[in-house]
């Protein structure tokens, strides 16, 4: 698949979850977390394990924090809602469908061919004056600094580490010639953009509608 299409059916995937039924919310979350489990666990487990904070904060607040009828069986008077306990799930589930998603795609594509879809789908702003290859070539050096420091660091990555990217960039002498090779679209990508862009007039109308 073009990488230009996985990076919109991604984007597509985050707009969906806002306009699903719980259920189907449910469902929806439940297929992606199979399919990132099945395609690569460790990696999708270790996202799951350095965000679990974040999901376990989200579904505090919003299980203490919105008014409702409180749950019975909790020992305190300061108890959880139902319908915060509701949302705080959803919330979650939400999470997890973009966390999912997003580790569908970069198991599925390599950096290159990211950089590749992202390349071309900024490009129209050219129009603007915005340097594209310049924006794609330091995202791109900066996400092989990233790898290298998790590497130095046995797979651990902290926020600090950063700040170490602008001193080796500055250190390194080393000219890096970066070439995107861009893949051309074959008849089931230009299948799958008419589907996306279907999927996203509809969703706009009947957003504008309700």
């Amino acid at each position: 698949m073009h990488p230009v299409v996985k990076i919109l059916y991604f984007l597509l995937t985050l707009l969906l979850v806002s306009f699903l039924s719980p259920l189907l919310l449910w469902i929806f979350c439940a297929l992606l977390v199979i399919c990132a489990v099945k395609l690569n666990f460790k990696k999708f487990l270790r996202v799951i394990k350095r965000t679990k904070w974040l999901l376990i904060s989200i579904l505090i607040i919003y299980a203490f924090t919105t008014p409702g009828e409180y749950i019975q069986q909790f020992p305190t008077n300061f108890a959880p809602t139902y319908e915060g306990s509701n949302l705080g799930l959803l919330q979650v589930a939400k999470l997890l469908i973009a966390l999912a998603a997003l580790n569908l795609l970069f198991a599925t594509s390599s950096i290159e061919s990211l950089m590749a879809g992202l390349y071309m789908l900024l490009s129209p702003l050219k129009l603007f004056g915005l340097n594209i290859e310049r924006f794609t070539a330091r995202l791109m050096l900066t996400l092989d600094y990233v790898e290298e420091l998790i590497a130095e660091n046995n797979q651990k990555f902290i926020f600090h580490q950063l700040d170490k990217i602008d001193s080796i960039s500055e250190t390194d002498n080393i000219e890096k010639e970066i070439v995107l090779v861009l893949p051309f679209f074959r008849w089931i990508d230009k299948f799958l953009l008419v589907i996306f862009i279907g999927a996203v007039l509809s969703l706009t109308t009947y957003r504008l509608v309700v």
